[in-house]
């Protein structure tokens, strides 16, 4: 079976760390982002996986060019933002059959090989992951018959209106014959095709349970890390008291809660709490940092206060430097 791996946004809501690294090579804890995605995948049901990218697709070939995988890799370039939908379109000469889809940046529990097994029994054109939530607003929102085909799809509605709590969660497996039913150009798969496909029995859903987070926000990022860590979705580092620390780090006099501590970092007598700091960055005494996230090779001054930040590589911030919200971009 292909996969395809929709990574093609510029991932501005992490910018300025997407200006150095496109967002699925950004480090989560000891693998990047995209190799998150690939640990769900099932290895003996796959062996291509084709990822949909537009944005710095040269350092994306090159770093996988030098992983040793067990299937092929294709990147497949999108020159112009084509949407989910015009982004599967675009990998369409790659597909020979039943394939799979996940959205690039998610950090989930689906278990694969059940939802393409479901697939397989149900005989339709499409079947999506389910998860459910307390608050569908911000989320393509699914109504479910007792058979679980799913009757209509709502993208987006407000609160009052959904139709259930039961949302989209970015895993779809899908049949050939459905590039038939997309149009040309630019679309979006939610709004554009499943609408359309619903209403005919042509969808499944898969409810799981676990967990689902899009690490497209820092606090998601944030939120996607503590997830990855308390599901023991990592193989170095170390978890000292709650956090997880990487190689050759040097921690003192310090207190650190719920953090995520690349390696070659350095943090003096200071307070950190929910936040993740990239390698080879130093922390100077007297500090506070809360739900912030540091670029790799940054100098945070004495003294400095810092919380909801996203910090760039290779910045130096001065002694006593407060900052609540917003970027810190290098100077």
């Amino acid at each position: 079976m292909e996969v395809i791996i929709l990574a093609g946004g510029f991932g501005s809501r992490l910018s300025p760390w997407t200006s150095h690294v496109p967002k699925p090579l950004l480090p989560m804890l000891d693998k990047t982002l995209v190799e998150r995605v690939l640990d769900l995948l099932p290895f003996n049901e796959i062996n291509k996986v084709i990822i949909a990218a537009g944005y710095r697709v040269k350092d994306i070939e090159t770093y996988f060019n030098n992983l040793d995988l067990e299937f092929e890799v294709i990147v497949q370039p999108e020159e112009v933002p084509l949407g989910t939908g015009g982004a599967i379109a675009n990998c369409r000469k790659h597909i020979t059959g039943t394939f799979l889809v996940i959205n690039g940046d998610l950090i989930t529990s689906v278990d694969i090989s059940s939802l393409i097994k479901h697939h397989r029994n149900s005989k339709v054109l499409a079947s999506i992951s389910l998860f459910e939530v307390d608050d569908p607003t911000r989320f393509g929102v699914v109504e479910l018959s007792e058979d679980k085909k799913i009757l209509q799809f709502q993208e987006k509605p407000k609160l009052e209106d959904a139709l259930s709590n039961l949302i989209n969660a970015g895993t779809y497996v899908l049949e050939p014959e459905i590039f038939e039913i997309m149009p040309k150009g630019a679309h979006s798969m939610e709004r554009d095709v499943f609408t359309k496909i619903a209403p005919l029995g042509e969808m499944y859903g898969f409810e799981f349970k676990g967990y689902f987070v899009d690490a497209g926000t820092p606090s998601s990022w944030l939120e996607s890390c503590r997830t990855c860590f308390n599901d023991n979705r990592w193989n170095s580092g170390t978890n000292v008291d709650g956090n997880w620390i990487a190689e050759n780090c040097v921690i003192s006099d310090s207190e650190v809660k719920e953090s995520y501590i690349l390696e070659n970092c350095e943090i003096n007598k200071s307070q950190i709490s929910n936040s993740c700091i990239l390698s080879n960055s130093l922390i100077e005494s007297n500090c506070i940092l809360s739900n912030t996230l540091v670029g790799e090779n940054v100098k945070i001054g004495k003294g400095c206060n810092l919380e909801n930040v996203i910090i760039d590589f290779n910045s130096i911030i001065p002694d006593g430097w407060k900052q609540s919200g917003g970027m810190y971009q290098n100077q």
